[in-house]
């Protein structure tokens, strides 16, 4: 059975949050990735797990994160610049979002440090 409190944070993959919902489940992310999707639609984000090899080990990373075997879940993906996949809800129907970006991290921040690293690169702008 997953975690349910990782089960809670995946949920900000799929649907738009408020910025703090993402930059948790960003922080708790960086306790084994290096590299996390975020995207921002408005003042909403949305945020991935992340791979270069494609869809299976994306599955095998969420699998992780879920703290689950990965045989026994599904997970839909997409394809974005750079080669790199992401985790989506249904691949035939993507928003695009008003900005996105691929993080790095040198280890574990907290989710203070993920929200100010999502606003840093992804501002919100006033005007056009």
């Amino acid at each position: 059975m997953p975690d349910p409190a990782r089960t809670t944070l995946i949920r900000s993959v799929f649907h738009r949050s408020p910025l703090e919902e993402a930059a948790e489940a960003v922080s708790v992310a960086t306790e084994t990735e290096r590299q996390v999707y975020v995207e921002r639609f408005g003042d909403q984000w949305r945020w991935s797990l992340v791979h270069a090899g494609g869809p299976y080990p994306l599955l095998r990373i969420t699998a992780r994160f879920l703290a689950v075997d990965y045989t026994t879940i599904f997970s839909g993906c997409r394809e974005i610049d750079g080669g790199l996949s992401v985790l989506t809800e249904d691949p035939g129907k993507v928003e695009e979002p008003d900005a996105w970006a691929v993080l790095t991290f040198r280890g574990k921040v907290t989710a203070e440090a993920a929200a100010e690293r999502m606003v840093t690169t992804l501002p919100l702008r006033d005007g056009p």
